[in-house]
Formats: C-alpha cells, structure tokens, sequence
C-alpha cells in the first residue's frame, strides 16, 4: 500500500486509512450469532470480545513459535534454573552492577 502511495497513483489517506482506522469485520451469520452470545455471557462488548479473541490468537502463536525453537527452549531451562538455584538478580541497580561486573572480566 505505501508503494502505492508513493508511485502517485490515487490512494488519497490510504495511509492513514489502513492504520488508524476501524476496520470492518463481516462474518458468516451463525459465528456472528456466537460471538454475540460469547460476548453477552462474558459481559463484554462484541468489540471487546475480538480483541480478546485476537490476543488470545497472538499469543497462542507466539508460544508456539517459542516451542518450535530448540534455542529459546533450552534458554528458558537455563533461566527457570537459575531461578531455583536463587542465581537472580532484581532491580536495574542490581542488573547494572552485573554488567558492569562482566565487562571487568
């Protein structure tokens, strides 16, 4: 859309319209009705309810993304580990004075 915009063709505010503004969001009549209910049962709004739903969506992705990398996995056992062996840190005092610990050595 930016390339669009700016090759000159006519795309007054596509900007502006793609990242600032409400989007419309058309589902099939059954799943509309379910998210009505959803949302009524949660006492949310329909609005509130999909953005949840989105988050939810996003996170779950993350988390798999995280599972999926042998890397972050075995990082994540290291930092859960030092946790229980008390190998922490805590405040920005503390993480500067570690550091500058490490840059010394």
């Amino acid at each position: 859309m930016v390339d669009m915009v700016r090759k000159g063709k006519n795309h007054t505010g596509a900007i502006w319209y793609r990242y600032g503004m409400a989007m419309t969001l058309r589902l099939d009549p059954q799943l509309e009705a379910e998210l009505r209910l959803a949302a009524e049962e949660d006492h949310r709004s329909v609005h509130q309810t999909v953005v949840l739903a989105v988050e939810t969506y996003l996170a779950l992705r993350e988390t798999a993304e995280v599972r999926a990398d042998p890397e972050a996995l075995r990082a994540l056992a290291e930092a859960r580990q030092a946790v229980q062996e008390g190998d922490v840190v805590y405040g920005a005092d503390a993480v500067r004075d570690l550091l500058k610990g490490r840059q010394a050595s």
